[in-house]
């Protein structure tokens, strides 16, 4: 895990030999935007949100028959969870049984303004051949797959066959591992249609069980790893991206010049009030996650919370503005 992470871990078992060990991830308060690395407020309650909704998720994905690291939950921001050996410099060769896969893959099922396809289309470092078209822009006819590096400094977005070399894995795993990942997508998909919200795109992780057959590790299916919509509106980390407008450009700028990450300034802490408005937009996102069977309840208060947090924000028309569903002409319909 990276040392500016979310989430802490306690090895109980280590890995060795090829098979799993076992942890505990602990899901704290602490968040992170644009790799910047820990930012100087906590919101309350996040960590046991992200662990209620993360448990909720791996028990979607197992019944969709996608297998996953999950053992138990045992507390409130806790989980336990089978132990998969890594390579942060990708010195052990080729990723075998019990190791993880050194990537992370994104999936996309719309291309929001703040999607970074829109950004890395107007520099030109994105295959556009790799885009889906659209089914009614800016929503895609089918899940876009890509991958980026997991242990570098920052993540940087890789073609297929640099994922094999970085992944140190073979092009039919890699394969293998973007059709787990478009069945994660649509899994969340469906639950997010049940409770009314709209799912733009996220994040999965893999490595290997002992038997060297691919399995789902870290969390998904929270709103750290996806962005949900409400009626146009973010519910997830977003919203916290959206409270430190220019940071991306500075992280890039600070990147570009190689300043040492322990010398970047900490940006101001947020006010009480938007801290306390954004955890009630977690705690009620994760009351309508989890709620069995869904809940009409669940949905009404996370629309308050949204009401409340434009309100406590001083904001209307800037939040969809920003962070809307609109579709952006720098990736054309094909």
């Amino acid at each position: 895990m990276k040392r500016w992470s979310s989430k802490d871990l306690e090895v109980l078992v280590p890995p060795s030999d090829g098979r799993p060990g076992e942890g505990v991830f602990v899901f704290s308060d602490r968040y992170s935007v644009f790799d910047f690395g820990i930012m100087p407020d906590e919101i309350p309650g996040k960590g046991a949100a992200s662990c209620a909704m993360a448990v909720r998720s791996f028990e979607l994905f197992e019944a969709a028959g996608i297998r996953t690291h999950f053992l138990e939950q045992v507390a409130e921001d806790a989980i336990r969870i089978q132990l998969l050996d890594v390579d942060t410099d990708r010195s052990k060769g080729r990723t075998g049984p019990g190791r993880t896969i050194p990537l992370q893959v994104i999936y996309r099922l719309a291309l929001p303004q703040e999607s970074s396809v829109h950004r890395r289309a107007a520099a030109g470092t994105l295959d556009q051949s790799t885009v889906p078209p659209y089914r009614d822009a800016p929503w895609l006819s089918e899940p876009m797959v890509e991958f980026t590096t997991k242990y570098e400094e920052t993540d940087r977005f890789i073609s297929r066959s640099e994922a094999a070399e970085v992944g140190a894995v073979e092009p039919e795993i890699l394969e293998v591992v973007a059709d787990l990942t478009t069945t994660a997508a649509r899994t969340l998909e469906q639950h997010c249609g049940s409770i009314g919200l709209a799912l733009v795109d996220g994040k999965a992780e893999f490595g290997f069980d002992a038997d060297r057959q691919p399995i789902m590790i870290d969390h998904a299916g929270t709103p750290d790893e996806n962005r949900f919509y409400l009626d146009g509106i973010p519910v997830c980390k977003e919203l916290l991206r959206f409270l430190h407008p220019g940071l991306r450009e500075v992280v890039q700028g600070y990147v570009a010049e190689g300043r040492p990450r322990a010398q970047w300034p900490l940006p101001k802490p947020l006010a009480p009030e938007v801290v306390a408005a954004v955890a009630e937009i977690y705690a009620a996102l994760t009351a309508a996650w989890t709620a069995t069977p869904p809940s009409a309840a669940g949905t009404q208060r996370l629309a308050r919370a949204v009401e409340n947090f434009i309100a406590v924000c001083g904001i209307s028309s800037e939040l969809g503005q920003r962070t809307g569903l609109a579709a952006v002409p720098s990736i054309s319909a094909r």
